[in-house]
């Protein structure tokens, strides 16, 4: 019954992670009708708050990675194998965690570049 709930406990905090990551890629749009800024500073200021919400949403998804293999390693007990496989999925995840925050950090420097966000 522990297993049962510390592999509950686990879903979880990789569920919130996940909703952590896939939440900060979202960004409120202006008010700007004619689709022209020209509010050199505000621009400057908005790619910083963006890069910071990166960098929050990606310290987010690292403490609940950490979470979910500390609570995982110990639901495995002393099965090596199982120590084994979730360090591998905790590297994978942490791989996946700088991969979503680079991406975050590229739209951010993308907006407004005139060439539709690439």
């Amino acid at each position: 019954m522990t297993q049962s709930r510390g592999l509950k406990s686990v879903a979880l905090l990789v569920a919130l992670s996940l909703a952590v990551v896939g939440l900060s890629q979202c960004r409120m749009v202006d008010d700007n009708i004619a689709g022209v800024d020209l509010d050199v500073h505000g621009a400057v200021t908005d790619r910083a708050e963006c890069v910071q919400a990166c960098n929050d949403a990606y310290k987010a998804a690292e403490r609940g990675e950490d979470l979910r293999y500390d609570a995982a390693v110990r639901s495995c007990g002393k099965d090596q194998a199982c120590i084994a496989r979730e360090t591998d999925r905790t590297k994978a995840n942490h791989a996946q965690n700088v991969t979503n925050m680079q991406d975050c950090k590229r739209a951010c420097y993308n907006e407004g570049s005139g060439n539709g966000g690439r």
